[in-house]
């Protein structure tokens, strides 16, 4: 049987500057947008990453996936 993969659900790093302390917060933010108007079927990183007016690899920076987001909100 093969192994299945755990999804990561803490944050790849921590925020040390005050921009990209603000950069997650306003992915935080789009993200509960993005729940309250679209639901979790619609949920994705891309979508967040949208409404928070951020590339999507800047996303990825501080967050591995979709469950890392929701585990920090």
């Amino acid at each position: 049987m093969a192994e299945r993969r755990h999804a990561q659900i803490s944050s790849r790093k921590q925020p040390q500057q005050a921009r990209s302390m603000e950069l997650v917060e306003s992915v935080l933010d789009a993200a509960v947008q993005v729940l309250a108007t679209e639901g979790t079927q619609r949920f994705t990183m891309a979508r967040v990453a949208e409404r928070a007016g951020v590339s999507i690899g800047s996303l990825y920076q501080y967050f591995p996936n979709k469950a890392a987001i929701l585990f920090r909100l």
